[in-house]
């Protein structure tokens, strides 16, 4: 038993000794503790400026691909709630239903804007 402590302590020692030999040698007039925040400033600075240029690669990536289309509703998905007074036709919005009357039914619009206009005057 004593053996085996023995040499697991030889063993220690000799790779203590090995890794000691492979340091450089210690230097009395450098500070050991400002170098390394220096050196931990720098790693900072250079995460922040990897960080950057990620963002800025990711910004260029999206500019370079176009946007796909827009998916427009087929017309059987579309609640179409606004009916024309005319043809019974139904729309989606009150804009198509306008669109409509101006194109399918100018005259009957033209007399009712002159109604209007003659129940306005005094």
């Amino acid at each position: 038993m004593k053996q085996l402590n023995d040499q697991s302590n030889n063993q220690f020692f000799s790779i203590l000794d090995n890794a000691i030999s492979q340091c450089p040698n210690y230097d009395s007039k450098m500070n050991y503790l400002l170098e390394s925040r220096k050196i931990y400033l720098f790693n900072q600075v250079l995460q922040q400026q990897i960080q950057f240029i990620k963002d800025q690669n990711s910004l260029l990536d999206k500019q370079f691909i176009q946007p796909q289309k827009k998916q427009r509703r087929k017309a059987t998905e579309i609640s179409k709630i606004y009916k024309c007074t005319q043809c019974e036709k139904l729309y989606g919005s009150e804009a198509s239903l306008n669109l409509h009357s101006k194109l399918k039914h100018p005259t009957i619009e033209s007399e009712s804007k002159t109604q209007i206009e003659q129940s306005f005057q005094i």
